[in-house]
């Protein structure tokens, strides 16, 4: 039973990256999609899992690549490394900016590429203050243990 979930948590963890960079994958290809006014931009279904397997496969690389109990700066840019060349390899192959000057696609590779170095802050962040909340229930427990 533990296995199951080891493996579930890994999918939920994995999820919510996922779940994060589609929504900016779509923000970003709607957004820059609307910039040229004489291109019709909607997103289609085919385009959209699309997106979704290219987020998938970022989620999960966050998931096997960034774990929290071993978070360090190599396995950060290793991870942003596996998430570009994935945004990169979908993008180009699937060409989702066709039509579009090229900016467009390298202004999206940009952002996405800052996404990750915001994205590791917060991981940073996240497992420094779940550290300093765990210290300070081990101070209270051991303050606290002679007293039962």
């Amino acid at each position: 039973m533990k296995k199951w979930q080891e493996i579930f948590l890994f999918m939920y963890e994995s999820k919510a990256t996922a779940g994060m960079y589609f929504i900016a994958f779509v923000f970003f290809y709607l957004v820059l999609g609307s910039i040229d006014k004489s291109m019709q931009t909607s997103l289609q279904f085919w385009t959209c899992i699309q997106l979704f397997l290219a987020c998938l496969l970022i989620g999960l690389g966050q998931g096997i690549i960034l774990s929290k109990r071993d978070l360090t700066v190599w396995r950060l840019i290793l991870w942003s490394g596996w998430s570009l060349f994935i945004t990169i390899l979908f993008t180009e192959f699937f060409s989702w900016f066709a039509g579009y000057p090229n900016w467009y696609r390298y202004t999206f590779y940009g952002a996405i590429t800052l996404s990750f170095i915001i994205f590791g802050l917060a991981l940073k962040w996240k497992l420094n203050k779940e550290t300093r909340e765990l210290n300070m229930a081990l101070h209270h427990y051991k303050e606290n243990i002679d007293k039962i």
